[in-house]
């Protein structure tokens, strides 16, 4: 990525040190303050500092703060994460800003927010990781059975995250998209496509499986790289033997498992919340271009919106001067944001048994993710394939809601199922004029095209 060849040639920066510390999801980092302090520029992390266990716990720290900025994250009132931009594309959230109907109604515009802005954090992230990475490996103290065992958990826990990153990346952009290496002294970038991203995000868990230790905190990690291994399988598979591989990965995630990126009150800001509480930027989706989802009109408990005393969803003026409903979901600036959960893995067995014709696992494997809620009732046999497909995907629909999924799973019916995108896609007018274009997919930011080796995408197919 441009961006992320400039960065490999400028000093490490991240998010700033204090900020990015509000977001560890595991061990806290063992770093001086004193030490980051006397930093020239305390938003960036030098060479020389990086070449140490100080500043491979300050890298490590910036890692994991960088990745939840991309995933879900608002810093600055700025920016926003790919939760938000993927779920504009596809039928869960709308516009209730102007500028961004581009995204929105399916025909984006490269040059502009919130493309430009997400793209970048993409790359950021990834620096952010590879580094951490390489520097924990070679820096972090290992002198005592305990430092063996946090180094161990820590490095598990990066790798985990660098393949969630491939897999929510593969599953929201299009083809051909360049990757830097992250190297100071030789950098390069490769274009890949979704395939390659998703099995490089396999090898990522695989490692992160093997670097980690026997804790609780490992055990999370463990779970973690298995959803993510589960979810890239699924995005690959095309028979029913590889969509099984897909649910052996899972078999051991406990169903109450939950791996969350957490936000800050201050700093790095639960994204949903701040566009579209703070201020209303952004709103759930209903029935998008005539294909979407009921988000809201279903008054499903796993999607929920600000009501009157009768029910009825209410609505307040978008930035747009539209009336928009208002989502609850994430309803507080330090609301987690699930990455991973029990509730995947169930319903990865049970695409994988609908696959296999297995009628009874799937419907098993759908009603024990809802027996973890005591809102939800069991669910019947829709009775035919096409039905129990519809269900499988409006059941992940409403779990997942703001969790950059639906991109993805618009992407595989039409790639997996042979559905037509009309079909699944919103489509015909747009509530704010004109129609609904054709992309399936987001694309990197024009300024990218400054890098040689990218000149757009290979292909935008689902």
């Amino acid at each position: 990525m441009t961006t992320q060849n400039a960065r490999a040639s400028m000093a490490r920066r991240a998010l700033p040190p204090l900020a990015a510390a509000l977001f560890l999801l595991s061990v806290a980092p063992a770093c001086s303050r004193e030490t980051l302090l006397e930093v020239e520029t305390p938003d960036q992390i030098t060479t020389e500092q990086a070449n140490s266990p100080t500043g491979a716990a300050a890298l490590r720290v910036a890692a994991i703060g960088n990745f939840a900025y991309f995933y879900g994250g608002d810093y600055g009132g700025s920016f926003h994460g790919i939760n938000i931009t993927s779920g504009l594309l596809s039928d869960e959230i709308e516009s209730a800003r102007g500028g961004t109907e581009h995204l929105d109604s399916r025909a984006q515009n490269e040059a502009v927010q919130p493309l430009t802005n997400t793209w970048a954090s993409v790359g950021q992230a990834h620096t952010q990781l590879v580094r951490a990475i390489k520097a924990l490996t070679e820096f972090a103290p290992e002198a005592t059975d305990a430092e063996k065992a946090t180094k161990k958990t820590q490095i598990a826990q990066l790798y985990a995250l660098h393949g969630m990153l491939y897999v929510i990346t593969a599953e929201s952009y299009c083809n051909g998209i360049p990757f830097a290496n992250a190297d100071d002294l030789n950098p390069q970038t490769e274009l890949l496509s979704n395939a390659e991203l998703f099995t490089r995000a396999l090898a990522q868990f695989d490692t992160a499986v093997a670097t980690a230790g026997t804790t609780a905190g490992d055990a999370d990690i463990k779970n973690l790289a298995a959803v993510g291994r589960g979810r890239a399988l699924l995005d690959l598979a095309k028979t029913p033997s590889e969509f099984s591989k897909a649910a052996l990965a899972v078999t051991a995630v406990p169903t109450s498992f939950v791996y969350n990126v957490t936000y800050s009150q201050t700093s790095v800001v639960n994204a949903i919340y701040d566009w579209m509480n703070g201020t209303l930027n952004y709103a759930p989706a209903d029935r998008e271009g005539g294909n979407g989802l009921p988000f809201v009109s279903a008054n499903d408990p796993r999607v929920t919106v600000v009501r009157g005393a009768g029910g009825a969803a209410t609505r307040r003026a978008g930035q747009d001067g539209i009336q928009h409903y208002v989502q609850t979901v994430f309803e507080r600036a330090d609301k987690p944001v699930p990455l991973a959960t029990g509730v995947e893995a169930r319903l990865i067995e049970s695409e994988a048994a609908l696959a296999a014709n297995d009628a009874t696992t799937y419907l098993t494997r759908l009603n024990a993710a809802r027996g973890t809620r005591s809102d939800l009732p069991a669910l019947a046999d829709p009775g035919s394939a096409a039905a129990r497909q519809n269900l499988l995907f409006s059941e992940r629909a409403f779990w997942f809601w703001g969790t950059a999924h639906r991109t993805g799973d618009l992407r595989r019916l039409v790639r997996q199922y042979g559905r037509a995108p009309e079909s699944v896609w919103p489509t015909g007018p747009y509530f704010k004029g004109g129609a609904f274009g054709t992309e399936m997919n987001l694309v990197p930011a024009q300024t990218e095209k400054n890098n040689p080796t990218y000149t757009g995408c290979a292909n935008r197919d689902a």
